[in-house]
């Protein structure tokens, strides 16, 4: 690692020789729009230009207050590119939380996703005097004027930032520069982390090490944890970093729909989820009168899951395969092959169970921040 590095160089090499890869999808309505690394670079410097052109200085944090989508990773590293530092705030934590957020990281803009959101912090903005930039995702209305969004709004406003400016503005983000500032989920008021480009650059090549024949080029990966939490952001950069096309889901939002659309061949998703998908599939089956072949074909893959193979467990695992699993595996669209669990790990017959048909459960510890 150079003391010039970034996190944004991944997204210019990438951009430089592999551009027509399909680096991200993005969710449009129904649907899914195929993003190559090309075009997610071009507007990553667009956007970039923007922020310059609004009068954004490096160093100046931006909070990220919306859920998952294409756009938080977007606005990331578009931020990065403006050198300036990025601050994280779930959409679901209360407002008196969101505020302290935004006093104590000394945020001067904030992205948001929607009408309401613009409307809560309209009641504390007057306590938040750092605040001079707030720009919104969907199209809405404020005071009974139309709302341009912003990737529309700032593209429109960084044509008048000179291309070399705004080239120069990333190039001068090295290694020790702050990248962004975390705070622990329900822990609003502890002390905020400050994790630099290198930090977050060295926990993704570590990322992409141990996961390596996962994250790769003409792989897939569907990211259901919100990005707040730091393991998941870690691994939504390792996609970028590697070529894995990358795609955002809240999850709660018609899950079943986004999986069997996208089709991951890797999800990012609690343990509860995973526990969620499995009771589902049971009770599925108990409303088709296949509840005792389900039981049995679930302690066939726990056996199976666990190594503990005999001819007579491959037996009935390949009938299970063929009569209940398909049905499990297409809950996750049909195509996953594992799953990765920042945090707590899922119960040990859920993972034996999951990696017995086929879908391998991975936990990840939280990156440890520095002290």
């Amino acid at each position: 690692m150079t003391d010039q590095e970034s996190l944004t160089d991944m997204v210019r090499a990438n951009a430089e020789r592999f551009g027509s890869t399909i680096g991200l999808r993005r969710r449009t309505g129904s649907s899914w729009l195929d993003v190559t690394t090309r075009e997610f670079a071009g507007q990553v410097h667009d956007i970039a230009r923007g922020l310059i052109a609004a009068g954004l200085r490096p160093g100046d944090r931006v909070a990220l207050l919306a859920g998952n989508r294409y756009e938080w990773t977007l606005f990331d590293f578009a931020a990065w590119s403006a050198g300036c530092q990025t601050v994280p705030i779930d959409p679901a934590a209360p407002p008196e939380d969101v505020e302290w957020i935004l006093s104590d990281s000394g945020a001067c803009a904030v992205v948001l996703e929607h009408a309401g959101q613009r409307e809560t912090l309209r009641r504390m903005v007057d306590r938040l005097p750092e605040i001079g930039w707030v720009w919104q995702l969907d199209a809405g209305e404020n005071d009974g004027a139309d709302i341009v969004p912003a990737v529309e709004e700032l593209t429109e406003l960084g044509t008048e930032v000179d291309e070399h400016a705004a080239h120069e503005r990333r190039l001068a983000v090295g290694v020790d520069a702050i990248a962004t500032l975390v705070y622990q989920p329900g822990a609003a008021h502890a002390k905020r982390v400050e994790l630099t480009h290198g930090e977050l650059l060295a926990d993704v090549r570590a990322t992409v090490t141990v996961f390596r024949p996962l994250l790769r080029p003409g792989g897939s990966l569907l990211v259901l944890l919100p990005l707040t939490h730091l393991s998941a952001r870690v691994l939504s950069l390792a996609c970028v970093y590697t070529r894995t096309t990358l795609g955002h889901v809240p999850e709660q939002e018609n899950l079943g729909t986004e999986l069997g659309v996208f089709r991951p061949r890797v999800v990012v998703a609690g343990a509860a989820l995973l526990r969620r998908l499995h009771a589902s599939a049971r009770e599925r089956a108990v409303a088709e009168g296949r509840a005792r072949m389900f039981d049995a074909a679930e302690a066939v893959a726990v056996e199976y899951g666990a190594g503990r193979r005999s001819p007579a467990v491959r037996l009935k695992h390949a009938a299970a395969d063929t009569l209940v699993y398909p049905k499990v595996r297409a809950a996750f669209g049909g195509r996953c092959v594992a799953a990765i669990t920042p945090g707590p790990a899922p119960e040990p017959r859920l993972s034996r169970f999951y990696r017995g048909i086929g879908i391998a459960v991975h936990t990840l510890p939280a990156p440890a921040p520095p002290a």
